[in-house]
């Protein structure tokens, strides 16, 4: 779940369901949306919850940000500036697009280096020569959402502060029109998050961490 357009209510914006299986996100205006969370099973909710307000909504005042980070809304990026949920909440998923690959290799060694040493690895889906990167938070044992899953996107969020993470997309053929450079954005955001989850598919194969939770 993205809420890049949404404003969360500043009274228990985000709660987790005591059975542990769905989260509900309160919305300024009143509305409610409720989803699918898969929580490791000693991560401690309300903490879990905490993290996730602050790291599934945009900034709350953008006018610091708009001079580095933000492009105009007629330029749409694939870059975001928030973490999303994954749909089956055992994740959490981050967009990001830089200026160039150069810029993206010293921002992967910057984030592998921060993983090292909290001994806990994010997985980092790039296509081959591109300056776009989408950065994967999840626990592999035991299964789920964790909240040193959200203190990795933390330091994650530290090391893109005052970087330029939305540079303005490129349409793959000139007739296409702004509602077709979104799908486009959104095609590609579809296509790294399987990379990743790919990823952590292998790797719980690979380390008999069994399957991802129902």
């Amino acid at each position: 779940m993205t809420l890049q357009t949404l404003s969360l209510s500043s009274i228990e914006p985000v709660t987790i369901a005591d059975n542990r299986e769905e989260i509900t996100f309160r919305l300024e205006d009143g509305r409610s949306l409720t989803q699918k969370i898969a929580p490791t099973p000693k991560a401690k909710l309300d903490k879990l919850a905490e993290a996730l307000a602050s790291l599934l909504s945009p900034p709350a005042s953008t006018s610091a940000w708009s001079s580095t980070l933000l492009v105009r809304s007629d330029s749409p990026s694939f870059g975001t500036l928030q973490w999303d949920l994954d749909p089956q909440g055992d994740a959490i998923h981050r967009h990001v697009a830089l200026s160039s690959p150069g810029e993206c290799d010293k921002l992967v060694q910057r984030i592998i280096a921060v993983a090292d040493e909290m001994n806990h690895h994010p997985h980092i889906a790039r296509e081959e020569g591109g300056s776009c990167l989408t950065i994967t938070c999840t626990t592999h044992r035991p299964r789920g959402l964790s909240v040193r899953d959200t203190r990795l996107a933390t330091r994650v969020n530290e090391l893109l502060a005052g970087i330029r993470v939305t540079q303005p997309a490129q349409l793959t053929a000139p007739s296409r029109d702004l509602e077709q450079l979104q799908k486009q954005i959104f095609g590609q955001h579809a296509r790294m998050i399987a990379i990743n989850r790919q990823q952590i598919t292998e790797a719980l194969e690979s380390c008999n961490c069994g399957p991802a939770r129902a």
